[in-house]
């Protein structure tokens, strides 16, 4: 998958004061990387990352996912995309506390009106070790199983891309170990593309990428 990210800029107003979210930014990831975006708070990350997932329009400059701009996509069209494409992880998980694992995960499928391929479904719980436990809810989870699941569910669908927002900030350090050595095999053993929004610089340093944002800009981009 071909990102492209091109003089980005994005301000917002806040109570009345100009803040500039983003000034300026312009990036490539290449198919199979495995990058972090790191940064103190108010540095840009976030927001850079909802305008990689369409859920945020610069105010200039563009995105550019497999050759489509995502700023000329109706709401409708960046939503689709978001199911098939793109896979976004959040801190807090985003679960549905109502619908079991299974019908977490599955969800996005149903919601294009396709068929679940249940063979498929057993290799994803596979995968995050969830196998068995399909039918129980989230409130029967703990934090990196509730994590697990949202990555499941960014995974069913098999995107090029996964976008996590600071995917281990709501959990304790053996779970955070995990749900990133999770995400890293992923990487490897299916070439996704993987681009991590993090404060932990121990998160960081595992990545193959490391970009620094500072008020808006990228200060440093460094593969190692």
């Amino acid at each position: 998958m071909g990102i492209e990210i091109i003089g980005l800029k994005k301000k917002y107003d806040s109570f009345g004061k100009e803040v500039i979210a983003l000034d300026g930014i312009t990036l490539r990831f290449g198919d199979g990387e495995l990058v972090a975006i790191v940064g103190e708070s108010g540095s840009g990350k976030t927001t850079l990352l909802n305008n990689l997932c369409g859920m945020d329009i610069p105010d200039e400059g563009a995105v550019i996912i497999d050759g489509t701009e995502l700023s000329k996509l109706s709401s409708n069209e960046l939503c689709k995309m978001r199911r098939r494409s793109v896979g976004v992880v959040y801190q807090f998980y985003n679960l549905v506390p109502e619908l079991n694992i299974r019908d977490n995960i599955t969800l996005p499928v149903e919601l294009d009106g396709k068929e679940v391929n249940e063979d498929e479904l057993s290799e994803i719980l596979n995968t995050v070790g969830l196998l068995g436990r399909e039918r129980d809810f989230p409130s029967a989870l703990s934090g990196g199983q509730q994590q697990r699941v949202a990555i499941a569910r960014a995974l069913f669908q098999k995107p090029s891309l996964i976008l996590a927002d600071e995917p281990t900030g709501n959990l304790d350090e053996k779970n955070a170990e995990e749900i990133l050595s999770l995400l890293y095999r992923l990487n490897k053993e299916k070439r996704i593309t993987v681009i991590i929004v993090t404060h932990s610089r121990a998160v960081a340093n595992k990545a193959k990428r490391l970009i620094t944002l500072k008020n808006g800009r990228i200060v440093s981009d460094e593969v190692r």
